[in-house]
């Protein structure tokens, strides 16, 4: 564990783990980070999340529940399959992440960023992205 320089507490730092059908509840992992993981088919509820950092890890198929995940840094990340339900995700940051359906329900995305991801058969509130997109690009696209 790191020590958290302000609070003067120990950080979760997990590297190179299997916890495949792991179940995390009522928990704080706030500024946790987890890194070269397999964490498929595991469930998240009730967690605070803020700031955790998941970098190359495979998290396909798992399903988060009223999990604060605000400030957290996600890349290099399988997460196909996995679901988001009444979460807070501001100010998230996922890059180089496969998020080949996804299903985001009822969450926050203030201020979130995805880039260099495959969204193919992802969803918000059960529209798909693509189609969100096309509707943004017919919308507010060079010819509009």
């Amino acid at each position: 564990m790191a020590e958290d320089e302000e609070a003067g507490t120990d950080k979760l730092e997990v590297d190179n783990m299997y916890l495949c059908g792991s179940r995390f509840t009522r928990v704080s992992l706030k500024g946790a980070f987890f890194h070269d993981s397999q964490i498929q088919e595991t469930r998240f509820e009730d967690v605070n999340a803020t700031g955790l950092t998941f970098e190359n890890v495979n998290l396909s198929d798992t399903k988060y529940h009223d999990v604060n995940m605000a400030g957290t840094h996600i890349s290099y990340a399988n997460l196909t399959g996995i679901v988001f339900d009444d979460c807070n995700m501001t100010g998230e940051q996922i890059t180089n992440v496969n998020l080949t359906g996804c299903n985001l329900s009822n969450v926050n995305l203030t201020g979130a960023a995805i880039s260099n991801a495959n969204l193919d058969g992802m969803t918000i509130n059960g529209v798909l992205v693509a189609d969100m997109m096309a509707l943004w690009e017919k919308t507010h696209g060079a010819n509009a």
